[in-house]
């Protein structure tokens, strides 16, 4: 069977002949990268949500700037390259290689002559691992003082617009489920799935360890509090999963030196008279005189830690269970949630990867067709009707559309149904998982089991109180069930 990407190729190709002559020739050409790049994750969310400490978490660097800087207000884009470099892209496509350095780790960038409002994004190419798989993608604070800077993000994920959006998933980072973050999440949504959706979006709770002023149980509230927010069905039919994120912890983890963990040791050494104040504040911990390590160090250690990080790493050491920078940081990853948010990504994005990426560039091709039509009508109308061809015969497709349906709301299912479509559609379940059958399931069985599901959901899409939207569910529940029928019954090669 021709994958969904296989397919998009060959409609690239075809586009290709079709604007061949005409401006459209970049916009193609630019569709054709995307299909053959990595998966883009944007990085969005309100201002002081957290975006670029997590995107260095992420990383394993600490690249991104985290203050309120002037490329903090530029869209900027981290891929992996086997050299570093950094340009601006102008509003004419234009690529201006700019001047850079690392201060302390983090990357300060020279616009030079360049106006801010004149660029569209950043790229910066980092030789990466966590790259490889993944372009990241920071966007500026949506709701802040600047609307500019809102607009630049919405403009981005093309919220309201009727094309792609530039990303292929989304992470929004909210410290809780403000009105502000509902409507952004919401207005994200898109029914033909082309922009982001529930399938391809995920909400982090961020900055979790400064719930209740730091305290040590801080991250185990943040867990009772995403568990909630999961089962609320108004914010499942904005995003897959709410994950609680320390973005602080994981960024300094993945980065502690081991000058800070001995600095740590001194500090645990303090009497306990002089320690328990110490961690009551951050002016507590700053206080001088109060330790041996100096006014500066500290200060230093509260930024990079928080006082829960200084609380649980102080704690750890005097417990005798962590003592050198490699163990610290083990404890701040393990206890930051970015494994919990790796394995969404890992789990959930990549293996979708190439059918979101498909999906990306056939709507993409759908506005090339609509203005190639301006200038050449039966061209665009080739195109057009080609795209809705292949649209319409990839399965993958109508299994996106179809948890985007029942997710966003559009289409009400109840608790059993719903987890029914989610084992169905799971991306790395194996066959006898997505008929929730055993591992020692027989052939047979197999069977019976698709049987039975195409019986029950044929004959719930021909009840005639059914609205469209809902008939459409049951049919793709039901053809998805039939597509496993024809495999468990394939005769083995």
């Amino acid at each position: 069977m021709t994958s969904p990407v296989e397919q998009a190729v060959a409609l690239i190709d075809l586009a290709a002949e079709l604007v061949a002559g005409t401006p459209l020739v970049t916009e193609v050409a630019e569709l054709r990268a995307r299909l053959d790049g990595p998966l883009r994750v944007a990085i969005a969310g309100r201002v002081k949500a957290g975006k670029s400490t997590l995107l260095n978490a992420l990383i394993g660097e600490r690249l991104a700037a985290t203050d309120a800087g002037e490329c903090t207000r530029i869209v900027t884009w981290y891929r992996d390259g086997i050299s570093y470099d950094v340009s601006a892209v102008d509003q004419d496509g234009v690529a201006h290689p700019l001047v850079f350095r690392r201060v302390e780790g983090v990357l300060e960038i020279e616009l030079g002559t360049l106006a801010v409002d004149r660029i569209t994004r950043l790229e910066v190419t980092w030789p990466s691992r966590a790259l490889q798989s993944v372009t990241l993608i920071d966007t500026p604070g949506l709701a802040s003082i600047d609307d500019t800077n809102s607009l630049r993000t919405r403009e981005f994920l093309a919220m309201g617009e009727d094309r792609p959006s530039d990303a292929d998933a989304v992470i929004y980072l909210m410290r809780h489920l403000h009105r502000r973050d509902a409507e952004f999440l919401g207005s994200f949504l898109d029914r033909s799935v082309a922009a982001t959706s529930p399938v391809n979006s995920v909400a982090v709770l961020s900055r979790a360890d400064e719930i209740g002023a730091g305290r040590l149980d801080a991250m185990e509230s943040a867990h009772r509090i995403a568990r909630r927010y999961q089962a609320d069905t108004d914010v499942r039919a904005l995003c897959t999963t709410v994950v609680p994120i320390a973005g602080l912890l994981a960024e300094t983890g993945l980065t502690l030196r081991e000058d800070e963990a001995a600095a740590l040791r001194s500090i645990a050494g303090t009497p306990d008279d002089v320690l328990e104040p110490m961690l009551w504040s951050t002016d507590g911990f700053c206080e001088p005189g109060s330790s041996e390590v100096t006014v500066e160090v500290r200060r230093s250690l509260l930024l990079r830690l928080g006082l829960f990080g200084l609380r649980l790493l102080v704690g750890e050491i005097r417990g005798g269970r962590a003592a050198t920078a490699t163990d610290l940081a083990r404890t701040l990853v393990g206890m930051s949630g970015l494994d919990e948010l790796r394995a969404v990504i890992d789990e959930l994005f990549l293996p979708r990867a190439q059918v979101l990426k498909a999906r990306s560039t056939l709507t993409g091709l759908r506005t090339v067709a609509r203005r190639l039509a301006e200038t050449d009508q039966a061209a665009g109308r080739r195109l057009a009707g080609e795209v809705e061809r292949v649209e319409s015969s990839i399965p993958e497709f109508g299994q996106l559309r179809l948890v985007h349906l029942v997710r966003s709301g559009a289409v009400a299912f109840s608790p059993e149904q719903t987890a029914e479509l989610e084992q169905l559609t799971a991306p790395m379940a194996s066959t006898t998982e997505r008929l929730g059958l055993s591992p020692g399931a027989d052939p047979h069985e197999l069977q019976i089991a698709a049987l039975d599901a195409i019986e029950r959901w044929r004959t719930r899409a021909a009840a005639p109180l059914n609205d469209p939207a809902l008939t459409e569910v049951c049919e793709s529940m039901a053809r998805t069930y039939e597509a496993l029928y024809v495999e468990v019954t394939a005769p083995a090669e």
